[in-house]
Order: structure tokens, then C-alpha cells, then sequence
């Protein structure tokens, strides 16, 4: 895997936490605008609308449960998980209750997401993310607030 440089970018924050994402360096997108403007947000259906909705309603009320996602989507020492509705996969990092990042993903078309490309690439993406995000919390070079869900210092990292 190609080494990347990417920054946490905030998206929402609320009374039960915050969601953030990522944004590679080069890129003019964050990895959610780009998952907001794919094929499965483009037609703006039922499913996706309802996905967001769920956003909202953890972000606002509840948290990031473990019982809203398909966990272990990633392996089992990542904290990759999936928001999905039918076919619709948003891939994320659950940090933990109060603290989500969101990547991209898209319509999932098969069997696993190992067989889609896109999908693939989204969940490895997340797996790097993922050590690079604990491995700074650990040394103290972030520093994240548990009750609030935010996270400071120097949100532009590498791998």
C-alpha cells in the first residue's frame, strides 16, 4: 500500500458525540463528500436518505452504538464497521460510543465487499487510518475527549 498523507476533518458534532472523517492529501474531496456524491447518494432514494437520518439521530441522541452497525467488517483488531441499509454500505471507524469517522462506500453489489474494488479500497483505506488515529492517541499527539467525542492537536497525519 502506497503511503498517504490525510487530515481529520470534523463533519458534526452533537449532544451524544462527533463524526469526523478523512480527507487524503491531494485530494479536494474528503472521503465522505465523496460517498455523498456516488451513485448511491446521487439518486437520493429512500435508502440513502434513511442512512443519513441515522447519522443525525446517533449523532443528536444515542451515540454510536455498536448495535446501529455491522461490526467487524474490517478485522478483528481494526474498528472497522458498516452503517448499511439494504444494499447501501457506509464504511466507518467506530472509535467508540461517542466518536465516529466516517469513510466512503457505496452500493454493495456482491457477496463480500473483497470482490468490489471500491469497497475493498475504502475498508483498507479505513484499516490504515485506523493505526495511524490510535497510534497518535496512544503517544499523546492527539488527544481525544471521551465524553465529547472530539479530538485535538494536529489532525493532519501520515502513515
Amino acid at each position: 500500500m502506497k503511503l498517504k498523507g490525510f487530515k481529520i476533518v470534523p463533519v458534526k458534532s452533537g449532544d451524544a458525540g462527533s463524526i469526523y472523517t478523512i480527507q487524503f492529501e491531494g485530494e479536494s474531496q474528503t472521503e465522505f463528500d465523496k460517498f455523498l456524491l456516488s451513485e448511491g447518494g446521487n439518486h437520493q432514494s429512500d435508502v440513502f436518505e434513511r442512512l443519513l437520518s441515522q447519522l443525525d439521530v446517533m449523532v443528536n441522541k444515542y451515540g454510536f452504538l455498536e448495535d446501529f452497525f455491522k461490526i467487524e467488517e474490517g478485522c478483528r483488531w481494526d474498528y472497522v464497521v458498516a452503517l448499511r441499509d439494504f444494499y447501501l454500505r457506509l464504511y466507518c471507524l467506530r472509535i467508540d460510543d461517542a466518536l465516529l469517522v466516517v469513510g466512503n462506500g457505496g452500493v454493495k453489489n456482491t457477496q463480500t465487499y473483497q470482490e468490489d474494488a471500491r469497497l475493498y479500497a475504502s475498508v483498507t483505506d479505513l484499516q490504515m487510518v485506523h493505526k495511524v488515529i490510535m497510534s497518535k492517541i496512544n503517544s499523546g499527539l492527539i488527544r481525544y475527549d471521551r465524553v465529547t467525542g472530539t479530538l485535538c492537536g494536529s489532525l493532519n497525519l501520515y502513515q
